[in-house]
């Protein structure tokens, strides 16, 4: 080789420089999750549609998620929840669902996006707290969380969702919360919701909710509906009641 040729010296960031386009633009690979094939939902693959939404995809893809479903909208021949999975799940009202669980732990930027309150729901802080809630270590209150999409039919004034639809919304999830996180089957017997900002739709947005207190048997959670900024748009309480096998067998 001629000694006057030598080839030139790469540069260190050579390499990065000749490499495609920035990350956001590449497809997200599909975290691990469950839920039925023919979900019966109007989009086709929630999942994949909720991580091209570069917020929605940081929350799904974040480390702290323990794991996500596919909501099942499939019609039941009983009739059960005909509202969520007729009613509400269409082209203009619910386009897309997608639910997942994560841990309550206050450095996971998925579990305090948005938390507006920092109590557990049973009046103090200190180390003291799941004796006060009544916590039980093997069925942790864990935080659950619904993406959702949603059409201009569940406006009430143009443009504005519906405050009924919100809370709607809003007792689906914390009533899976309860019955998920505690492994029961429980109903709402009391709700309050306190709205602070409209939702202009069509819109995606966040349900998160989580256990508070369990207390024999009623379960009390709090939610919150956040768009993608983690803005409060509405604040709930409420408690749910577990039901006894006599019950359960009528439900």
């Amino acid at each position: 080789m001629d000694p006057n040729n030598k080839p030139k010296a790469e540069h260190p960031n050579s390499q990065q420089q000749q490499e495609p386009g920035p990350l956001e633009n590449k497809p997200i690979p599909k975290p691990r999750h469950h839920g039925p094939a023919n979900h019966n939902q109007h989009v086709s693959d929630p999942l994949a549609h909720f991580l091209t939404i570069p917020w929605a995809a940081a929350l799904l893809t974040d480390p702290a998620v323990l794991g996500i479903e596919v909501t099942d909208r499939r019609p039941r021949p009983d009739g059960y929840a005909r509202l969520m999975r007729s009613v509400v799940n269409g082209s203009g009202t619910v386009r897309a669902c997608v639910s997942f669980v994560t841990m309550r732990s206050e450095g996971s930027s998925v579990a305090s996006r948005g938390e507006s309150g920092g109590g557990d729901g049973g009046g103090g802080g200190g180390g003291g707290g799941r004796t006060k809630t009544r916590e039980d270590p093997k069925r942790p209150f864990l935080q659950f969380h619904v993406l959702l999409d949603v059409g201009e039919d569940l406006c009430g004034y143009p443009g504005v969702m519906h405050g009924g639809a919100i809370m709607l919304m809003l007792d689906e999830a914390m009533g899976s919360a309860a019955n998920r996180s505690q492994h029961v089957v429980a109903v709402t017997a009391a709700m309050k919701v306190r709205f602070s900002k409209v939702i202009k739709l069509p819109a995606v947005v966040l349900v998160r909710a989580r256990v508070v207190k369990k207390q024999g048997r009623r379960i009390t959670v709090r939610g919150s509906v956040e768009n993608s900024k983690g803005e409060i748009h509405a604040e709930a309480e409420s408690v749910h009641v577990i039901q006894t096998l006599q019950r359960k067998a009528k439900l």
